[in-house]
């Protein structure tokens, strides 16, 4: 998984669920909207060092291990997805997506 951001939303994903934290639970936590954790989760915000600190303390684990952790799942909630000859082609998919979800939501 070649893009940083999203690679980190599916480890932070992937914590909240071993954990058992739901996605409301974790937004009160934080005082964040679910729509806000769908875009952590999703890789469409860059988290500030000082809260990416945060929210692993709140979910059991480092910093370091949020960023660096090879989680077995690819996409949250796209499990149909199965491996790509190319793992690029997965990022450019899921960057394509999002440019229309955001485009719809503009119209």
């Amino acid at each position: 998984m070649t893009n940083v951001g999203r690679k980190l939303g599916v480890n932070i994903s992937t914590c909240m669920r071993e954990a058992n934290i739901s996605l409301d639970s974790f937004a009160k936590h934080f005082e964040y909207s679910i729509k806000d954790v769908w875009n952590i989760i999703e890789g469409k915000v860059i988290i500030p060092p000082v809260e990416l600190e945060r929210i692993a303390s709140f979910l059991g684990t480092t910093k370091s291990e949020l960023i660096n952790r090879e989680s077995d799942s690819l996409v949250p909630d796209l499990q149909y997805m199965k491996e790509f000859s190319e793992p690029e082609n997965l990022d450019r998919i899921l960057d394509l997506m999002d440019e229309y979800v955001e485009l719809r939501e503009v119209i």
